[in-house]
């Protein structure tokens, strides 16, 4: 993208999202100047909106961040909202989700369906609508072709779901040929790797990016825990050492622990009700919670004190005719939490371990990976995400790993858009990543007595043939370069005209057959003509997997002619 005026991402989060730019001259003299938005809404004013969605009854777009929350706030305490639709929190259902297609449907607040494609879309929409009002501010004859797009996402996702979001983002206005992925840890390296020393960490003298050194990225985000090694090169470039893993251990469990509370107070099935009959009130005190939980630190102590709504109380008296209050004292909490007017009184070590198993089950992965890479020798890790803002967070990762430097750029939930960012700029960064998987094809090949199972022999064109054979491209645990490219030719038969040639993934690094338990299909190659010798070109390493299909009779070129969402 040789023509780009600027790059712009869109930082899409579970919890919040936001963008950030820089134009190309502006990148060639200072790769730091890179400009982000703030968002004020609900006497709060913050670096990244809340990602929340709100349609109408008639399921046509009205608002997002901090305008959808405040809107349905007010037709919640009206009474008005049982017909909108209002999705917050969403990003998570794509995480590991095998049954991923266009026609997907997501649950709002309430239960009711929609599309998450009109969902999706809808959030990149505004989000590209508004980065675009910005930047017409500063550049009155801006047009959006002249922008190259970044989006980012966790590294621990599946092809499907960055399919997915590739869709998302073209409904939503990104021009798919201006568009590119970003991984969110590699992005947080990028980032960081450009900063100062002195912006990295308050004792300077310690730059964590000279060529060879290893270090750890631990991107904690709102939904999901992002892990990955990097190592640098000669010429400063990037190469990843061990495969991305991690999982839904985000922020989001800390509040999921304090809802778990609040059940285990009220009751199961007095919290549901509250939430659907007073959901604007339950959704002020989660935004009450949201601060509340940035702020404690690791040496409080004595009770912290949190406002809730004065519904939670008297609808608690209306309903069971007792006080909350005393409920509370005769309970196992008392002393432990207790109610006065329209606030709640946590026991400060009580609130530190809504946090516990969200960082224990970090803690232990981070562990799981030093030992059984034999990477005991890394002695930094990269703390990143919105998460890693924490002060909790922060002390219980650095009481663990005494023997490690555990660095935290400021701002550290912008470092993964601002890194986006450099991503846009400069792709080459990374020059090798680990792959996740196996990949490759089903193929039918001659069948061999002794050798292929029965039950696989067909007879096809005149001879017998095995079916479900694994024709491997990559290998799990493979160090893949990037743009690097495998190429084979095969000639098609009728079962891939009329099926399509499989695409499979496997844990197992040596799969014989796409039926075996460690294999799964990710999507099928269209091919339209049969007993046609076809180049078949596979290109790994990069964010996304990319084909290109060669007839080599007729000489049609297809890019990208799979599909990962068809189930």
């Amino acid at each position: 993208m040789s023509d780009k005026l600027l790059v712009a991402a869109i930082d899409f989060g579970t919890t919040y999202s936001g963008y950030a730019f820089s134009f190309s001259h502006e990148y060639a003299s200072d790769q730091t100047k890179i400009q982000t938005n703030t968002w004020i809404g609900g006497g709060h004013i913050s670096l990244k909106a809340p990602t929340s969605v709100l349609f109408t009854p008639g399921k046509v777009f009205h608002s997002f961040g901090y305008e959808a929350e405040d809107k349905y706030s007010e037709l919640a305490e009206d009474g008005h909202h049982a017909d909108w639709f209002y999705f917050r929190r969403f990003k998570m259902m794509l995480h590991n989700n095998e049954a991923l297609s266009r026609k997907t449907l997501l649950d709002d607040e309430h239960k009711k369906p929609l599309e998450a494609l009109t969902v999706f879309s809808a959030a990149i929409n505004f989000l590209r609508g508004h980065l675009f009002q910005t930047l017409l501010k500063r550049v009155p004859e801006i047009e959006e072709g002249d922008i190259h797009w970044v989006l980012t996402l966790p590294a621990i996702w599946n092809d499907s779901a960055k399919q997915f979001m590739r869709r998302a983002a073209e409904m939503g206005g990104l021009r798919n040929d201006r568009l590119i992925l970003a991984l969110e840890p590699e992005a947080a390296s990028f980032w960081c790797k450009t900063l100062p020393v002195e912006r990295l960490t308050k004792s300077g003298g310690m730059d964590i990016f000279q060529p060879g050194k290893c270090y750890i990225v631990l991107d904690l985000g709102g939904g999901t825990v992002d892990i990955t090694v990097h190592q640098v090169q000669g010429d400063g470039s990037l190469t990843e050492v061990a495969k991305a893993s991690g999982g839904a251990w985000g922020g989001t469990q800390v509040d999921a622990q304090f809802q778990a509370l609040l059940e285990a107070l009220v009751g199961k099935g007095f919290m549901t009700e509250y939430q659907k009959e007073f959901t604007g009130d339950f959704l002020d005190m989660m935004r009450e919670f949201e601060v509340k939980k940035r702020t404690v630190t690791s040496n409080k102590s004595g009770m912290i004190t949190m406002r809730i709504p004065a519904s939670l109380v008297s609808n608690y008296k209306t309903r069971k005719g007792r006080l909350l209050v005393d409920d509370v004292r005769k309970s196992g909490h008392a002393g432990k939490v207790d109610f006065k007017r329209d606030k709640i009184l946590i026991d400060a070590e009580v609130f530190k371990g809504f946090f516990d198993k969200s960082v224990q089950t970090t803690i232990a992965h981070v562990r799981e990976i030093l030992k059984g890479n034999d990477f005991r020798s890394i002695d930094t890790m990269l703390l990143v995400g919105g998460f890693a803002e924490s002060e909790i967070v922060q002390n219980k990762i650095k009481e663990t790993f005494l023997d490690k430097k555990i660095i935290i750029p400021n701002d550290s939930g912008l470092v993964v858009v601002k890194g986006a960012v450099l991503f846009g700029h400069n792709p080459n960064i990374v020059t090798s990543r680990i792959s996740k998987y196996t990949y490759g094809t089903e193929i039918i090949n001659t069948f061999v007595d002794g050798v292929h199972p029965e039950k696989y022999r067909v007879f096809e064109n005149g001879r017998y043939k095995c079916r479900y054979l694994f024709e491997i491209y990559v290998r799990a645990g493979e160090a893949v370069p990037v743009n690097a490219v495998v190429s084979m030719d095969f000639i098609s038969d009728t079962f891939d005209v009329a099926e399509g040639v499989g695409i499979y993934a496997s844990s197992d690094p040596d799969p014989q057959y796409v039926t075996e338990k460690s294999c799964f299909k990710l999507g099928s190659i269209v091919l339209e003509e049969a007993r046609h010798r076809l180049l078949n070109e596979m290109q790994f390493g990069g964010t996304e997997f990319t084909l290109q299909i060669t007839d080599l009779e007729t000489g049609v070129k297809r890019i990208n002619c799979f599909d990962f969402l068809s189930h």
